[in-house]
Order: C-alpha cells, then sequence, then structure tokens
C-alpha cells in the first residue's frame, strides 16, 4: 500500500511539474513577476513571490498561470482525490485520509480531509480548469 502511494505521489508530482513548466514557457518573457521578487524581500532576501487567492491544502494555480484564459487541466474528482491522497503520503501523516469527493453544481470539485475515523478536518472547493483550491469555512 505504501509503495503504490508513493508511486502516485512521485507521478502526480511529476505531472504538476511538468504541467507547471509548460505553463510557464507561454507566459510573457517581458514579465517581472516570474515567482523571485527582483528586489528581493524584507531585508534584502529573496523571496518566493505568491499570486493567486486559490490558498489550502498545498497551492496551485493563479493570475500568472492564467493570464491568457487558455489554461484548463480539465480535473476530475478521481484525478483530484489522487492528487491529495498523494499530497497526504509527501507528508507523511497517516492519520488524515481524504473523504468524499464529489462536484457541486457550479461544476467545482468539492474534497474532503478527514481522519482515520471519518472526522472532517477541512473541506476544498478545487476549480477543476486551474486547479486553484480554496478552503470552504
Amino acid at each position: 500500500m505504501k509503495r503504490n502511494t508513493l508511486i502516485i505521489t512521485t507521478v502526480s508530482a511529476l505531472a504538476l511539474i511538468g504541467l507547471t513548466t509548460m505553463a510557464m514557457a507561454d507566459d510573457d518573457r517581458n514579465d517581472d513577476r516570474r515567482g523571485w521578487c527582483q528586489k528581493g524581500g524584507p531585508n534584502g532576501k529573496m523571496m518566493r513571490g505568491h499570486h493567486g487567492g486559490g490558498m489550502g491544502f498545498g497551492m496551485m494555480g493563479g493570475p500568472r498561470f492564467m493570464k491568457d484564459g487558455k489554461y484548463d487541466l480539465k480535473l476530475t474528482p478521481e484525478r483530484v482525490k489522487e492528487i491529495m491522497e498523494g499530497r497526504l503520503a509527501w507528508r507523511g501523516n497517516d492519520n488524515l485520509k481524504v473523504g468524499e469527493v464529489t462536484t457541486d453544481q457550479d461544476g467545482n470539485i468539492i474534497a474532503q480531509l478527514v481522519t482515520k475515523d471519518n472526522s472532517l478536518v477541512e473541506t476544498f472547493k478545487v476549480d477543476p480548469k486551474t486547479g486553484a483550491q480554496t478552503p470552504l469555512r
């Protein structure tokens, strides 16, 4: 079981890296918002720039990746469940698991993070086009 989870995690991570790399290749070459702040962060240190509102269980998406409107991951509830299970496996928390993953009436994917005894920890809304995730509170 742990071996399969590790394989799924690795494949998911590689797929996301590939998608991100392809999206960045199409990005405007004169754009100064390439992830690293050009002038540095507080005290002159370099810092990772975060663009986008979808913070939650991991982060993906944001305006930088969706600028041209052609970015569509076509995520399904099954795929979102695989990705979230991979992230949990990567973090090594055996007390959590992915619960019910469904689609709402607006087309967004709703995923639940639960404990091993099925107690709800958090519910996330995932945009199937961008992968942006926001907690539902």
